[in-house]
């Protein structure tokens, strides 16, 4: 019996091992085709504003290198998350992505911070844009950023990188569809103020989702409990047990986005004392933090609750 039920959970493991790849396989494709369609019209858009003089149309082109970096940062970790951890590395190098995202977050502001003084500067001394081409750049730009956005969509759900990067091509968007709004503005009223004006909102998102995303990444540096797991409701669900006494010492924190670790102390009832009543809790307490938390990786160290009260 004991044979058959092991064969069995490595067999499940083994077939969740495979989906598990090619889920990440097919993560890293759209992944790929988005980081190509952003680089090109990256390229687009900068050359476009210098050559119509649209600040608005490089601010999103500053937006778009950063979600260039961005993907290109998904998908070398993607790559290293596969390799094997090592006894100096016994996590791998899963937490490159969270020092990756924290300086991107950080360029992110330095970039908000160029993007407002050159505004200024053109509030101040307005400058001539050729309303005509941005427009088309800007509507170019929307098409590449609506297409990322398209790709990315169906693996967001199965990868949390998937998942920021699509959001940051919905940001894209919404910042090329200002620089739209200004080129109609320019052509329809000759109000070159608008461009300084957009860039400003243009900056504005970017601040937004720089300053998220270094609040995440830095909660994950400091071994944060992670925002969308509950601490009090964790530590209820595994003393409602009917074999745990109490719960003590957990500890809940992500070594990387996506990630969660969750180690804790567990005191069981003086009637749970045979190691078959042990190894059945402890299947218990892991099946709870799986089905409930999505929490894979937990270590629990179980002890008699007459020990815990005696030291």
């Amino acid at each position: 019996m004991h044979d058959d039920a092991h064969e069995h959970d490595e067999q499940h493991a083994h077939e969740g091992h495979d989906h598990s790849h090619d889920l990440r396989g097919a993560s890293r494709r759209r992944l790929w085709w988005a980081l190509v369609i952003n680089f090109i019209f990256l390229l687009v858009e900068f050359v476009g504003g210098l050559l119509t003089g649209s600040l608005a149309l490089l601010a999103d082109a500053g937006h778009m290198l950063t979600d260039v970096l961005a993907l290109g940062l998904a998908i070398f970790v993607a790559h290293l998350a596969e390799l094997p951890p090592t006894p100096g590395r016994t996590f791998g190098f899963l937490r490159a992505e969270v020092i990756g995202a924290f300086l991107n977050g950080a360029t992110l502001l330095l970039i908000v911070a160029l993007v407002f003084w050159e505004a200024i500067l053109r509030f101040l001394s307005p400058t001539a844009v050729a309303g005509a081409g941005m427009l088309g750049i800007a509507l170019a730009g929307l098409a590449a950023n609506v297409g990322s956005a398209a790709v990315l969509r169906g693996s967001r759900r199965e990868n949390i990188n998937v998942e920021g990067a699509f959001l940051h091509m919905v940001a894209d968007a919404l910042g090329s569809v200002g620089a739209v709004i200004a080129g109609v503005v320019i052509l329809a009223t000759g109000w070159v103020s608008v461009d300084p004006l957009v860039s400003i909102i243009i900056g504005g998102l970017i601040l937004w989702s720089g300053i998220g995303l270094l609040r995440r990444t830095l909660a994950i540096l400091i071994q944060g409990t992670p925002a969308h797991l509950d601490f009090s409701e964790i530590q209820a669900a595994l003393e409602t047990n009917a074999h745990v006494a109490a719960v003590h010492d957990l500890h809940i924190w992500q070594v990387t986005s996506g990630f969660p670790v969750l180690t804790a102390t567990i005191w069981l009832k003086p009637d749970c004392n045979h190691p078959l009543c042990w190894n059945q809790c402890l299947r218990e307490l892991q099946n709870t933090l799986h089905e409930r938390f999505d929490i894979e990786h937990a270590t629990l160290q179980l002890e008699p609750a007459i020990y815990s009260i005696e030291n």
